[in-house]
């Protein structure tokens, strides 16, 4: 057998070898399922913080029906932590629905009205301060305040100022954990009701709970 006829029957098989590679290529790519382009792509939590994979037009029919939070296309799911951290929401409030006492506004991704989500705030804190301190010194409820008067309006300037920033901004608050916003409103009735307790006590006996 020549040289020239060896090379030949060479070159004829390698070129059925890469032809036949090409074609199991081509088979097993029509039959992968198509995969979509990470540019076309839009990541977002829904309202039950449920991460989803959506094109912009099904993030945009979402985000019109109200269901979507904050959008990411920089990365998946987003943490539970953050779910809620922005509101895909066009809707704010005004100082005068954040001091309505009569109703929560119908718009507001709030449970509770702002009056009574800023006392509540407030009288989860003070509660506990008081009675730390009470407990620490003997002094009471006003006496506490006597003696730091200044410190006592920072506080409460910073608490009801940080709620009606988001009141007004309409931010929904994420959950931490077991604790959400209707837990925070049963917390915050309660230590409004034993702040008041206490007030009321001292206020008959004159003297501090402890």
């Amino acid at each position: 057998m020549s040289a020239f006829t060896v090379a030949a029957r060479t070159t004829v098989a390698a070129r059925a070898t890469v032809a036949s590679s090409a074609n199991r290529r081509s088979v097993r790519a029509a039959a992968e399922p198509e995969q979509k382009s990470s540019g076309g792509e839009v990541f977002f939590t829904d309202k039950n913080g449920d991460g989803q994979r959506a094109t912009p037009e099904e993030y945009e029919a979402a985000k019109a029906a109200g269901n979507t939070y904050q959008a990411s296309t920089v990365t998946g799911d987003l943490p539970e932590w953050a779910a809620g951290a922005t509101a895909d929401s066009d809707i704010s409030l005004s100082l005068g629905d954040a001091f309505a006492f009569a109703q929560v506004p119908a718009a507001t991704n709030f449970v509770a009205s702002g009056p009574e989500l800023m006392n509540g705030r407030l009288a989860m804190i003070g509660f506990v301060a008081a009675l730390g301190c009470e407990i620490a010194t003997g002094e009471t409820v006003g006496q506490q305040v006597a003696q730091s008067p200044v410190g006592v309006a920072v506080v409460t300037m910073l608490i009801v100022g940080g709620t009606l920033i988001s009141y007004c901004s309409n931010t929904k608050p994420p959950a931490a954990g077991p604790f959400n916003q209707q837990k925070e409103l049963l917390n915050g009735r309660a230590a409004m009701v034993g702040m008041a307790s206490l007030l009321a006590f001292e206020a008959v006996k004159g003297v501090a709970l402890f």
